[in-house]
């Protein structure tokens, strides 16, 4: 994650342009209103490393993502929809589940939705990368707002948008962020798993892939800590590292190497973001842990064919 809390603010008046402003903020969606003249909207971003919170408000209008607007290599992520007034219908995977103040619903990322939504409608959405089961049989079904763990993640969301909206893109205390962001992610999965389990479609995990689970996780969660290693990783695990070891090679991986891995996708990234242009790239590999800036740049070498800084002006030049 950044040492702050990026994103935009667009207030549109036409149609045409919520499309584009929710397509840039959220997802790619093509957009119907019944009464588009009267139309206004407002979409408000804010990236939150591997995360991100949206909020939107609006007048009536349908939204809808077919899979022509779906990108084969599209990552796959969980969304979480908490309405904030007005109503909404989503309609995926054959369900479909109208919510109302305090309700949430899920939604994924890779299939397609369609969301209705009505007069006064505002809603903030938490997207965040899946981890593990899809969100298949739990899409589109209404999580009812007088249940205990989803008001706990509704005052979450709103807390942390309402102090990072006031903050503006500075944060005061980047690890704090990332902190929050982590209780938001961990909450938000378990009132998924939650949801499966109190409609009786959670099926008992195999405890290899379980944990294989959770090393993924503290991996992601953990990049950018230059210490992260497969001893500090088994620690926190309470596992021994040979057991560590033994676990990831089930499915062809090493420790170290998705490590390694992991930590080149987020550099990658940010060299190609046009918003870090200015941070050097030495910042860049130390923000994820790479301190050796002669082994950065051979990895991105092999990686991409280009040294770092090539790499950089040819993807911010659209050559890439």
């Amino acid at each position: 994650m950044r040492d702050d809390a990026t994103g935009g603010v667009a207030e549109v008046r036409d149609v045409a342009s919520w499309r584009g402003a929710v397509s840039g903020a959220l997802l790619r969606f093509d957009v119907e209103c019944p009464r588009p003249e009267r139309f206004h909207g407002r979409v408000h971003r804010i990236d939150l490393g591997e995360a991100s919170l949206v909020a939107m408000t609006s007048r009536p209008h349908r939204a809808i993502r077919e899979s022509a607007l779906i990108d084969d290599d599209e990552r796959a992520d969980h969304l979480l929809s908490l309405q904030l007034a007005g109503h909404a219908e989503f309609r995926q995977d054959g369900r479909r589940a109208t919510v109302h103040p305090g309700d949430m619903v899920f939604y994924d990322s890779t299939r397609p939705v369609e969301i209705t939504s009505g007069e006064d409608y505002r809603s903030l959405c938490f997207r965040f990368p899946v981890a593990g089961r899809a969100a298949g049989d739990l899409t589109a079904t209404r999580l009812e707002a007088a249940h205990g763990l989803t008001s706990t993640m509704a005052g979450l969301l709103t807390g942390l948008h309402d102090g990072l909206d006031r903050a503006g893109p500075a944060v005061a205390d980047p690890s704090a962020l990332r902190t929050t962001v982590r209780h938001a992610t961990e909450i938000a999965r378990a009132l998924f798993d939650d949801g499966l389990r109190r409609r009786g479609l959670d099926v008992p995990a195999d405890p290899h892939e379980a944990l294989r689970e959770q090393v993924d996780r503290y991996i992601d969660e953990h990049l950018a800590e230059p210490d992260l290693s497969p001893r500090a990783i088994a620690a926190a695990l309470f596992v021994s590292p040979r057991h560590l070891h033994a676990l990831l090679a089930e499915d062809g991986r090493t420790v170290a190497a998705e490590v390694r891995r992991r930590r080149l996708e987020r550099c990658l990234r940010d060299l190609a973001d046009p918003r870090d242009a200015a941070t050097p790239v030495s910042a860049v590999a130390l923000r994820w842990g790479f301190g050796n800036a002669t082994r950065f740049g051979q990895l991105v070498k092999a990686a991409t064919g280009r040294t770092p800084v090539a790499y950089r002006r040819a993807v911010l030049d659209g050559r890439a």
